[in-house]
C-alpha cells in the first residue's frame, strides 16, 4: 500500500511553500529549531486534516533537514496516525538498499527526530522505539488531548519507553530522548478547536464532576476558534 506516499507527493508543493517560508535549517538554537519544525508539522496537519490536526515530520538532526512528513489520514485508514504516515513515507522514500529494512534500513534512524503535534499514543510511541528514532518532540500532551474531548489511551510516552526491554528483561538503551510541550499553545488551540463537536453533554458533566470546570473556562477564553478555518 502506497497511500501515505501518494498523499505526501500530492501535497509536496504546499509543504514546500511552508518550508521555504520557515527556513529551519538556518537556525542553530535547539528550541528555535524545534519550534520551527513543529510549526511546519502543525501547518501541514491543518491543511491535510483540520478535524484531526495530528501532523508529523521526520527530520535529520545531523543535517537539520526534513526527511519526510505525514498527517492523520483516518478517513482512509483509522490506523494511519500522523506518526505512522510519516514512518511509512520515509520507508517508501528511503527503501533498504538490500531489501532488508529490519537490518539495513535506508535511513540512519538514530539521526532522525520525530516531530508530532500531539504526544504519541502507545501505538505510535512503540513505533518510534521499534523504528529506532533518536529523538521525539511533541506539542500537546495526551491528558490535554483527552480533556479537549477526544478519546485517548491514557498511557504517556515515557511510560511506553520505560516498558521497552531487550530479551531477559534487560534495559534497552536504544530508546529515543523525548521533549514535550513545544509550541504547546498553538497545538493546544488546534486540537481544542478541532474537537469542539466531541464536547457533548456527557463530556461537560464528567469534566465538572472531576473538578475541571476552570480548565474549560480557561480554554474557552484563551482559544478563539475560527470556524471557517476549522472547516477547511
Amino acid at each position: 500500500m502506497r497511500f501515505p506516499l501518494l498523499v505526501a507527493l500530492s501535497l509536496c508543493i504546499t509543504i514546500s511553500n511552508v518550508v521555504n517560508a520557515i527556513p529551519c535549517n538556518k537556525l542553530s538554537d535547539t528550541k528555535a529549531v524545534d519550534e520551527c519544525y513543529m510549526k511546519i508539522a502543525l501547518d501541514y496537519a491543518l491543511i491535510h486534516n483540520p478535524q484531526f490536526p495530528f501532523g508529523a515530520l521526520i527530520v535529520d538532526h545531523t543535517k537539520n533537514d526534513i526527511s519526510c512528513y505525514g498527517a492523520n489520514s483516518n478517513k482512509k485508514n483509522r490506523l494511519l496516525h500522523g506518526e505512522t504516515a510519516a514512518f511509512w513515507n520515509c520507508t517508501e522514500l528511503y527503501p533498504s538498499p538490500t531489501n532488508n529494512d529490519m537490518t539495513d534500513p535506508g535511513l540512519n534512524w538514530t539521526d532522525q527526530t520525530l516531530y508530532t503535534t500531539g504526544e504519541p499514543c502507545p501505538m505510535c510511541a512503540s513505533q518510534s522505539i521499534y523504528r529506532g528514532v533518536g529523538r521525539v518532540v511533541w506539542g500537546t500532551s495526551i491528558p490535554d488531548l483527552n480533556k479537549s474531548g477526544r478519546e485517548q489511551i491514557m498511557i504517556r510516552m515515557e511510560q511506553v519507553i520505560q516498558s521497552a526491554k531487550l530479551g531477559a528483561n534487560r534495559p534497552n538503551n536504544k530508546i529515543p530522548t523525548v521533549t514535550g510541550g513545544i509550541l504547546k499553545d498553538e497545538c493546544d488551540k488546534a486540537f481544542w478547536c478541532a474537537f469542539s463537536n466531541a464536547r457533548n453533554e456527557k463530556y461537560y458533566q464528567k469534566m465538572v464532576a472531576d473538578g475541571n470546570l476552570d480548565y474549560i473556562k480557561e480554554r474557552e477564553s484563551k482559544f478563539i476558534c475560527n470556524k471557517q478555518h476549522d472547516e477547511l
